[in-house]
């Protein structure tokens, strides 16, 4: 090998390490499955490696996993203030906006996040959701068709759909909507458990129970009762108070 071939080489080699070793504290970050080291490893990244949109991002998810929620929105916002084309952390900043109860500012951030993913079926979906919480219902279902038409397997936005008819009193369209997630997903949640209330308002007490336990072998939790239901509220997961006070009757009841 010539001399000249080996410095050659080296000008190559050299900027590829630094390349590597830049990435060093982000790819620990990305790899660790400890949200507190996660949190640790990506402020090294954003302090050593530079203030990327994507640490930011990455340290925000870290943060809501551990319930610093109003953490994770700042770090969501600083990412988009660095990138604001930055698609995921619009969606990011949107999701971790239900525990804070901002189910509006949610809705702007999901507008924001469509408007750059347009074809992207889970914008809508979790647009739809935030619209049914603030029962606005013509435009969860709006967004929640859209989904579905989208990815026509989209088991959730079928879930939702239905809750959403459930709520305007239209039981056949609720009972059609949740068949249809229950046949892309036999183990959601939400769909087990409105059709254990939907039987127990029918007074069909067996029916009901027969859901209701389904939904407690898929999730622990619900061994908890209404408690369980208050867990799995701070995921994404909703219930009106009026359900809820229904949930609370059928796990004494219906045991």
């Amino acid at each position: 090998m010539k001399t000249k071939d080996l410095l050659l080489i080296g000008v190559v080699l050299i900027p590829m390490m630094m390349s590597a070793q830049n990435n060093y504290w982000f790819k620990k970050g990305r790899d660790s499955k400890d949200p507190k080291k996660q949190i640790e490893y990506f402020t090294k990244s954003i302090e050593k490696e530079g203030a990327t949109a994507k640490a930011y991002n990455s340290r925000g998810t870290a943060k809501d996993k551990l319930k610093d929620y109003q953490g994770a929105v700042a770090d969501y916002s600083k990412a988009i203030e660095i990138d604001a084309k930055f698609a995921d952390a619009y969606n990011n900043r949107g999701s971790v906006r239900k525990n804070l109860q901002d189910y509006q500012g949610a809705i702007v951030d999901l507008n924001e996040y469509i408007s750059l993913e347009p074809n992207n079926p889970y914008g809508y979906n979790s647009r739809g959701f935030f619209y049914l919480i603030l029962a606005e219902y013509a435009q969860a279902i709006a967004d929640l068709n859209k989904a579905s038409s989208i990815k026509s397997d989209y088991a959730s936005a079928y879930a939702n759909l239905g809750y959403v008819y459930m709520q305007q009193g239209k039981t056949e369209m609720a009972i059609e909507n949740f068949n249809k997630c229950l046949k892309i997903d036999r183990k959601s949640i939400s769909a087990n458990l409105d059709f254990a209330i939907i039987s127990y308002l029918k007074s069909n007490l067996q029916e009901s129970k027969k859901y209701l336990r389904f939904a407690k072998s898929i999730d622990p939790r619900l061994s908890k009762g209404i408690d369980g239901i208050n867990e799995l509220e701070k995921e994404n997961y909703y219930w009106t108070d009026k359900d809820k006070e229904t949930l609370k009757k059928m796990f004494v009841e219906l045991k």
